[in-house]
């Protein structure tokens, strides 16, 4: 399998890059679509669909390539992928739910594939990303490898989903591999270190935390990261920033935590909105602010499932969380030029609002502040 990336403004000049791979004899069947502009998609449906291209299509405003973050409108890698090894599956939410969503694309999955694997996008943050899972791995299988990131604008999480025939502004969209065709790899990594003792949640319902060790949530986060992040008490609610730079840590069995940010606090009930579902019983711990040590570890699992596995590839797919480009500033061209250069490969990558991955060899899930990368060879 041949992978390309083609970049542009404007779909006439996509059209151009386009027309100049098709030239070169190169024939894709499939086009992983990222734009900032929502208003191109509709034109780009047409050129792609008039050469029978398959289409998984996101908005992504912030986007880069194994040559660092794309200041272009409209990104796209091209596959030349079998058409029989894949399908592209678009579920709007309409009055249903994220879990039913996931739950008919998932069945969806098992009955193409005997062996899928699933590469998702989502859109709309209001859904739950834990809810997708739960449905997607209901029908489709406990271990099945469920890879991505929740697509759409960070300042207003707007956007939308698209493929050839219909787009969305609420939905789910998915690329589903036959697994036993093409060889599907990756990790969800975070890299962030813990500090501190284990906090226990005490108080919870669904993404919002009431109390940790039976204190008021927002007290407990105030006294670690400082009564700054609550910029105005007055206000009561609010949006804490992409780049606050400390997620909790929430322990598993394994030993390797989930990542999970708080997003939103609420002074009138001194709560706080966590970047998934929070049980009550859970455990966590704070992070301390990350270093180049955490790019290693983002970079290095790359390099462990190249020497173990996959010593060549085809293409690489990332979806980065907005945060990490908040905190890390210019240091995130080391993390983008790393994962780049293990397979040297076309990659093509965006900055996430929220992450679908493994953490090692356990169930897919849900995060926050992570690298979900997933690197494709066909067999």
């Amino acid at each position: 399998m041949e992978s390309k990336i083609i970049k542009g403004n404007s779909p006439t000049e996509i059209q151009l890059a386009l027309d100049n791979s098709l030239r070169s004899g190169f024939k894709p069947t499939l086009a992983i679509i990222t734009l900032s502009e929502t208003e191109n998609a509709e034109d780009l449906r047409t050129q792609f669909d008039q050469h029978s291209i398959k289409i998984f299509g996101i908005t992504a405003p912030q986007k880069f390539t194994g040559h660092g973050i794309d200041e272009h409108n409209i990104v796209v890698m091209l596959l030349d992928m079998n058409p029989d090894y894949f399908r592209i599956v678009l579920k709007e939410y309409h009055d249903s739910s994220a879990y039913e969503a996931g739950l008919k694309t998932g069945k969806i999955g098992k009955e193409t594939f005997t062996n899928p694997g699933f590469i998702i996008s989502p859109i709309d943050f209001r859904m739950s990303g834990d809810e997708v899972i739960k449905g997607l791995t209901e029908s489709a299988g406990k271990e099945v490898p469920i890879m991505g990131g929740v697509a759409g604008n960070p300042k207003d999480f707007s956007g939308i989903l698209f493929n050839n025939s219909s787009k969305t502004y609420a939905g789910i969209l998915a690329l589903i591999i036959d697994r036993d065709k093409v060889m599907m790899n990756g990790l969800a990594v975070s890299g962030w270190k813990p500090v501190g003792t284990s906090k226990k949640i005490t108080k919870s319902k669904g993404a919002w935390v009431y109390s940790i060790d039976d204190q008021p949530a927002v007290n407990v986060i105030k006294r670690f990261l400082g009564e700054e992040i609550i910029t105005d008490e007055k206000q009561g609610d609010g949006l804490l920033p992409s780049d606050l730079g400390y997620p909790l840590q929430f322990e598993r069995a394994s030993g390797n935590a989930i990542m999970k940010p708080v997003i939103f606090w609420n002074t009138a009930d001194q709560s706080i909105m966590v970047g998934s579902e929070v049980k009550e019983g859970e455990s966590f711990r704070f992070s301390l602010p990350p270093d180049f040590d955490a790019i290693d570890i983002v970079v290095g699992s790359t390099q462990i499932i190249k020497e173990k596995s996959m010593p060549e590839i085809d293409a690489l797919l990332i979806f980065s969380c907005i945060g990490r480009l908040g905190t890390f500033g210019p240091m995130i061209s080391s993390e983008i030029e790393g994962l780049s250069e293990t397979w040297k490969k076309p990659m093509l990558g965006f900055f996430s609002l929220g992450e679908f991955g493994k953490l090692d060899d356990g169930p897919s899930e849900f995060h926050g502040t992570t690298v979900s990368w997933v690197a494709l060879k066909e067999k």
